[in-house]
């Protein structure tokens, strides 16, 4: 507060800034004086889009599915095609050491194995 009041008293109230003479009145004119001459921009004629034109992005986007599909399917058809050799031959193996262990490790005859999976009866 103090500081406020001694600077009060040594400076004034008064603002010390101030502007020329006619500077507004003026100062269109100055400006338009100082920017270079340009052309104004011809406004061209809008560009009419046509429908396909339009519908472009769409189409894109459809063919791109329909291609992923059928590449998916071509893909599924040629592994359904190779697997089933590959597996008939695993399973049949497998099934094969899996006979052959429990037929050794059981009481079972082969008889009663047979006769066993092809009974309708639930147990």
């Amino acid at each position: 507060m103090k500081e406020d009041k001694e600077l009060m008293a040594r400076c004034g109230k008064e603002n010390p800034f101030s502007t020329p003479e006619g500077y507004f009145e003026h100062f269109h004119e100055q400006l338009m004086s100082s920017l270079p001459d340009v052309e104004a921009p011809s406004i061209e004629e809008p560009v009419r889009i046509n429908l396909f034109t339009r519908i472009k992005p769409w189409l894109y986007m459809a063919a791109m599915f329909v291609s992923t599909i059928f590449v998916v399917q071509g893909l599924m058809y040629v592994q359904e095609r190779r697997l089933p050799a590959e597996n008939a031959i695993l399973a049949e193996d497998i099934y094969t050491d899996e006979a052959d262990h429990f037929m050794s490790s059981s009481l079972y005859n082969e008889y009663a194995l047979y006769s066993y999976l092809t009974s309708n009866e639930t147990y």
